[in-house]
């Protein structure tokens, strides 16, 4: 199960990279850093083009919030927050800082949040705000186009097409705001995990309708666990319930950490269910 997050950790790295040369950097346009923009949903489907839409929303039914781990450059920005708040949690002075607004240490471990309502108001108001054609706006709320317009002053040419008309005569002002939402988003990985992806991002939402019914989940298997919590406190999604032996795939962007960090492999990704093997809990055989 390690494998799989390597291939994820590798794949991300990839497209980030290529995404940031694509985006920021002039004459970067190659085939591989094009790459990055025509794999992304909302590109794809501004292009009518349903070949990577469609490709995203079967992959998702299959194998989860895959989008969200690897490819979408978002995400990885995300993740870079989140690393740094384990290595934070390694130094005693800083990982007892108090929140001023909670009882909890500022960089305590995650833990298991109800999904609640936001992400579906959010996607609400974004499918309200393309509706009457105010895309300008409804722009604002999606990943991609956040980068490009953090990139507009830097490398004006792949960000000329940005439906973000808002700032179209102004490409310093488009990219303090790009820049400013990516800084946002940034802050808010590092001490809420990736909360954007979870209750503000409507592709993400749209995405976790489908990969909450996924053919391959991530699930306990319950006569293993030991009640360790290492998967619940790294889940950056704070989709884990240890307690409950419950885990929302619909917020699982499928990082695997949580497969990596178990000792007794009592949480994994799998296909068919996990049912107890406990004599109890089986079913007699008939004679």
């Amino acid at each position: 199960m390690n494998s799989l997050r390597a291939i994820r950790i590798f794949v991300c790295y990839i497209f980030f990279a290529a995404s940031v040369l694509y985006l920021f950097v002039k004459g970067a346009a190659d085939n591989l850093t094009h790459l990055s923009e025509s794999v992304q949903i909302i590109p794809s489907a501004l292009a009518m083009s349903i070949g990577a839409t469609s490709f995203w929303l079967v992959a998702t039914f299959v194998f989860g919030r895959i989008y969200c781990s690897s490819v979408c450059p978002v995400g990885t920005l995300q993740d870079s927050a989140t690393w740094l708040r384990r290595n934070i949690r390694r130094y005693p002075k800083l990982k007892h800082i108090q929140n001023p607004i909670g009882k909890r240490p500022l960089f305590a471990p995650f833990s298991y949040r109800h999904r609640g309502k936001v992400g579906s108001a959010v996607l609400l108001l974004y499918l309200a705000l393309l509706l009457p054609g105010f895309y300008a706006l409804a722009a604002l709320l999606e990943p991609w186009n956040i980068m490009r317009l953090a990139a507009r002053y830097f490398n004006p040419a792949p960000t000329s097409p940005t439906p973000a008309l808002l700032f179209a005569g102004d490409f310093l002002a488009g990219t303090i705001t790009g820049m400013f939402l990516c800084g946002a988003i940034w802050v808010l990985a590092l001490f809420r995990g990736r909360r954007f992806c979870t209750q503000i991002c409507p592709i993400g939402t749209i995405l976790g309708f489908i990969s909450e019914r996924s053919v391959y989940q991530i699930e306990f298997d319950p006569d293993k666990c030991i009640n360790c919590m290492k998967c619940e406190d790294i889940c950056k999604s704070e989709c884990i319930k240890v307690v409950s032996r419950y885990v929302d795939n619909s917020r699982c962007v499928r990082c695997f950490d949580c497969l990596h960090v178990c000792p007794n492999y009592a949480i994994r990704y799998r296909r068919d269910r996990q049912r107890r093997s406990t004599p109890l809990l089986r079913r007699r055989a008939r004679v």
